[in-house]
């Protein structure tokens, strides 16, 4: 008989084979017949197998795969994934970053969890693994003479590249790589952006010093607004803190 894997989970060793007679056929990879081919097995693929009759349905057995040379494609999962975990049920990791993506918010959880998946996307990452939730506490000037405390919350992750092989899939293993390269080059840039703004901040800081110095002994009025002028546009940002090397 010959037939198509619908389904096939590797983690439990089995699956179900749709035969050319429309029947549902449960298989388990211990009867698959070459094992040097097991790492191909997937589903769509293609099989020759001999039919069996349980009190359970039907079953294949010494099943093989129909050119197996042509199993060359993955499928990716549709929506990106996050997990505690260092492995995610049903994919495998084609590529395993070497950072580590933040993200942040003071609004909420669910905030936070968004901005590190959003974070993850902008190097090509689709899963996060070992994924960590923490507070953290940030303060400002409150609207009297005290300061405001507020909580931060925050998840970090490792990004990876999911897939799984499939007969008819989109991509190749080549099409799914280049992860760690194209955080590297983020990095570089990010680190780039944040250095001109710390010489920014360091240009406005030492302008509002030479002001202030010609300033004394004029209105303290004059002073403090100088102060204020150099809060505002002596501010540096950290343009890369969300990528971090593991």
């Amino acid at each position: 008989m010959k037939g198509t894997i619908k389904t096939y989970l590797p983690e439990k060793k089995y699956g179900f084979i749709k035969g050319d007679d429309g029947k549902d056929y449960f298989f388990h990879q211990n009867e698959f017949r070459d094992k040097s081919h097991m790492g191909k097995l997937c589903e769509e693929a293609f099989v020759n197998f001999e039919q069996q009759a349980t009190p359970k349905g039907y079953k294949a057995i010494n099943f093989s795969l129909i050119n197996p040379s042509d199993v060359i494609t993955f499928v990716t999962p549709d929506e990106f994934i996050a997990s505690r975990s260092n492995d995610i049920r049903g994919w495998d990791v084609i590529e395993h970053g070497n950072w580590i993506v933040h993200g942040a918010s003071r609004d909420s959880p669910d905030s936070a969890k968004k901005d590190v998946i959003d974070s993850a996307t902008r190097i090509g990452a689709n899963a996060l693994i070992n994924l960590e939730y923490y507070k953290t506490t940030g303060s400002e000037a409150g609207t009297g003479k005290g300061t405001y405390h507020y909580t931060i919350h925050n998840f970090r992750g490792r990004a990876v590249t999911l897939a799984k092989r499939n007969s008819k899939g989109n991509y190749r293993v080549e099409e799914l790589s280049g992860l760690n390269q194209r955080a590297e080059a983020l990095k570089k840039k990010l680190v780039e952006q944040t250095k001109a703004s710390q010489r920014k901040r360091n240009i406005v800081w030492l302008i509002m010093a030479v002001l202030s110095f010609f300033s004394l002994g004029t209105e303290p009025g004059f002073i403090i607004v100088l102060l204020i002028v150099g809060f505002i546009l002596g501010r540096s940002t950290d343009y890369d803190y969300w990528l971090e090397r593991a």
